[in-house]
């Protein structure tokens, strides 16, 4: 629907500036591929461009916004790059605009924008990728908690034709050893900070020093759970992680069991970690 295109193409207009010059210079270049009709187009360009700029703050709100569900991976990335300019181009990147334009979450796409940004050697700090993994994670089952299932009493006999999968907002990582230690540090940082905001200026004021190092060989295994106001996270054993990846996608027990043993896990220990993930909820039968 065209009139759907229309809003998306709205929200686009009103974040980027650069893209309203673009529209307003050349729009069949600029709009081609949107299913907008001729005199859409027209009623879109009789605005005054002037109008897109209006509210000077709104990309800086909505940055504080995303920045509060990143806290840990913007602070990493301002300690390297120290301008604020190198997240707001985060709003004329293409990954933002296809979000919008899709109805994607922004707050999603400013993750894979961040990542981008760090596979392409934009961004060197060791410690973000693991860090924007977690947090990545961790937003991705905030938002999966709106999705509803019936969640069926368990049977006697948890026979290995049944299939299983994660409840939504259950989801699991593995990741460097040190990557809470490093979030600790940096709730740590913002936590000073923010008693006072201004002493940022003084010469005094509490720095983000150096992180933990990035142990690569050594591994935490998070279990990410629904939780009375989002998520948590709960350590779990390597063997309890490559057990319940599995279960990302609905799959018979049988077939976990299966991929688990390829990965080295007992069929015992397998069922075992099914059966308690069942029991509290965090597996349900589909």
């Amino acid at each position: 629907m065209s009139y759907h295109t229309l809003q998306h193409l709205t929200v686009r207009l009103l974040f980027d500036e650069k893209f309203v010059q673009d529209v307003y210079a050349n729009p069949d270049n600029a709009l081609s591929g949107l299913d907008l009709t001729n005199q859409e187009k027209q009623q879109l360009l009789a605005i005054d461009r002037r109008a897109w700029g209006y509210d000077p703050l709104r990309r800086l709100r909505t940055m504080r916004t995303l920045v509060e569900e990143f806290k840990a991976s913007t602070t990493i990335v301002l300690a390297e790059i120290k301008k604020l300019a190198f997240l707001e181009e985060f709003f004329s990147s293409k990954i933002f605009h296809q979000s919008i334009q899709e109805r994607g979450s922004m707050g999603l796409a400013f993750a894979e924008y961040l990542s981008e940004r760090f596979r392409k050697g934009e961004l060197k700090t060791p410690q973000l990728s693991d860090v924007l993994r977690l947090e990545t994670l961790m937003a991705r089952s905030r938002r999966n908690l709106s999705q509803k299932v019936e969640i069926p009493l368990l049977p006697d006999i948890l026979r290995e034709d049944l299939k299983i999968k994660f409840v939504p907002g259950a989801d699991v990582g593995a990741f460097q050893a040190n990557t809470i230690a490093t979030i600790q540090k940096i709730e740590k940082y913002l936590f000073e900070v923010n008693l006072m905001p201004a002493m940022v200026l003084c010469d005094d004021a509490p720095r983000l020093t150096s992180l933990p190092i990035v142990e690569a060989k050594k591994k935490s295994y998070l279990l990410c759970v629904p939780a009375a106001n989002g998520v948590s996270l709960v350590n779990i054993e390597k063997g309890d992680y490559l057990v319940l990846i599995e279960t990302r996608s609905a799959l018979t027990i049988r077939q976990v069991i299966e991929r688990a043993l390829a990965s080295g896990v007992a069929k015992a220990k397998t069922q075992e970690v099914i059966a308690r993930a069942l029991e509290e909820q965090t597996l349900y039968l589909c």
